[in-house]
């Protein structure tokens, strides 16, 4: 018999938060734990997250996300929207179906690198900043400067860590 979530109906084949096994359910919690104590994303959020790296089939409808976390389509849908336009989630749609997301391969360590990339900038930032306050009274000036000197620290370090992962990646497929 079919149940409501949110107002969608779902099938009782599709997996739900109860029937996955006891590791499945600690690792989704374990990631959400951390999306939600290091970045402040609600639980469920961050279980979607989890789910997505792990679940089966692979490709998953809204509704079937939500069923697996215990989650309502209003608190996720949002999220599926940014990961996709992100471009960690790939969403398939068919004629007459409803559309299905997926993790995208190899879609984390692209957006890790990608935030990565950016870093370079926020240090010219802080160091554009350290000039326009260069006249300004030490207290001010100090917090601007522990900011640019720790850009500064991971800048430095981004380059060879890049390296090091193209290189780990190039000779883990081969």
């Amino acid at each position: 018999m079919p149940k409501t979530k949110g107002g969608t109906v779902t099938s009782t084949t599709d997996k739900s938060y109860a029937t996955l096994t006891g590791a499945e359910r600690r690792f989704v919690d374990e990631v959400a734990r951390h999306y939600h104590e290091a970045h402040g994303v609600t639980w469920e959020k961050g279980r979607v997250m989890a789910w997505m790296i792990i679940s089966d089939p692979i490709e998953q409808t809204l509704p079937q996300i939500c069923a697996a976390v215990d989650a309502d389509i209003a608190d996720i849908e949002q999220l599926i929207e940014q990961l996709t336009l992100a471009g960690l989630y790939r969403r398939i749609d068919e004629p007459g179906g409803e559309p299905r997301y997926r993790l995208v391969d190899d879609g984390y360590p692209k957006a890790v690198s990608d935030t990565f990339a950016s870093w370079p900038e926020y240090h010219r930032i802080f160091q554009f900043g350290l000039e326009v306050l260069a006249d300004a009274d030490d207290s001010r000036r100090r917090r601007i400067a522990e900011i640019e000197e720790l850009f500064g620290h991971i800048v430095g370090d981004l380059a060879d860590m890049s390296r090091r992962w193209e290189e780990h990646r190039r000779t883990a497929v081969a």
